[in-house]
């Protein structure tokens, strides 16, 4: 995964390595790929990579996700970004709740 140029982490058969501080960058690869935010801020806003190889180092597939915050720090606690090429999950229901200028979006896929 990067962001902005900036190389964040990989995972390589199975293992993560880290480019950057892990503190710092408040993220983390799960299983399927997927790069998760935790405690996400308006400075996670930008231009995100996810580049995909096989075993034998051939190129599987690369994709670009922008992501922009908006709000208070510390209103969303985490944030993943998912690639096309992730499992497959059903068609999602989303629902907004608007209350007191403060907007909560809520997105569930039932299995």
């Amino acid at each position: 995964w990067v962001k902005d140029r900036t190389k964040l982490l990989q995972m390589k058969n199975r293992s993560v390595k880290y480019y950057v501080n892990r503190e710092q960058c408040r993220c983390k690869i799960l299983p399927n790929g997927t790069l998760q935010i935790q405690q996400v801020a308006k400075e996670d806003s930008g231009k995100y990579k996810v580049t995909v190889f096989q075993q034998d180092g051939k190129l599987v597939a690369e994709e670009h996700k922008m992501v922009i915050v908006q709000g208070e720090r510390n209103y969303l606690r985490c944030a993943c970004l998912f690639s096309s090429f992730s499992e497959p999950v059903p068609q999602p229901i989303l629902s907004a709740d608007c209350r007191n200028k403060t907007i909560f979006v809520k997105c569930e896929v039932n299995q």
